[in-house]
């Protein structure tokens, strides 16, 4: 539990962040005064697909999945969320409802806004807004590229591309040129973002181990230097 006393140092660190830095000191106490500020466990659903779209989160600690499924039942979308993001923008000033579920995969620290209020703030401040257009847009490349590059047949591939997905969206380059991904990231999740098995998953890891390719070390995964 976040005690309130705490939630400036948490302001604090919201300011630094881009989407956030151009929110005048006015607009920052009224975020301030609607914030809250929680420490979640892992495995910890927070909201669902179709909930009321109610709330806008940002992540300080910590690593979340989302996940949405079609109309169908047939496709699962699988993406993540990482510290020093925001979420959701999909939707901003139209959708009444989440358009995927999240759950924490880590121990996570998240501020969260009443919808409302964010949305408010953003139509007061254009500078604020084209930085979250630059971020949205960001987001759609990257799900669109991730869509194109998981459109194959082979479940090898899709594995193996999931891989580069996770290094371009979550690596964080080491001294010696190697990408670590600070995260853990289980064999099983892997085969869920790229559709596939347990086993499929494993496999290939182990091939691009044995190849010098990728160290995967408790569950964390270090790219030497990449994958191509």
């Amino acid at each position: 539990m976040i005690r309130k006393s705490e939630y400036p140092r948490y302001l604090q660190l919201l300011k630094r962040r881009p989407e956030f830095s151009a929110f005048t000191a006015e607009q920052f106490a009224e975020l301030a005064h609607v914030m809250r500020v929680k420490q979640l466990p892992k495995g910890q659903l927070l909201f669902d697909q179709a909930d009321p779209r109610d709330r806008f989160f940002f992540v300080f600690s910590g690593l979340l999945r989302t996940e949405r499924i079609d109309e169908s039942g047939d496709f699962t979308f699988y993406s993540f969320i990482p510290k020093d993001k925001g979420f959701p923008y999909r939707g901003l000033f139209h959708d009444q409802e989440y358009a995927y579920s999240v759950n924490t995969l880590t121990p996570v620290e998240i501020v969260s806004f009443p919808m409302t209020v964010f949305e408010g703030l953003l139509t007061e401040n254009s500078e604020v807004m084209r930085r979250v257009i630059v971020e949205m847009g960001q987001i759609i490349n990257e799900n669109e590229n991730q869509l194109q590059t998981m459109v194959t047949s082979s479940a090898s591939d899709r594995v193996h591309n999931a891989l580069k997905i996770l290094s371009q969206q979550m690596g964080q380059p080491l001294d010696d040129g190697r990408i670590l991904i600070p995260y853990p990231i289980t064999l099983i999740e892997l085969s869920r973002m790229a559709g596939t098995t347990r086993e499929t998953a494993g496999q290939v890891v182990q091939r691009l181990e044995t190849a010098g390719r990728v160290v995967y070390e408790h569950k964390r995964f270090t790219f030497n230097p990449y994958i191509e």
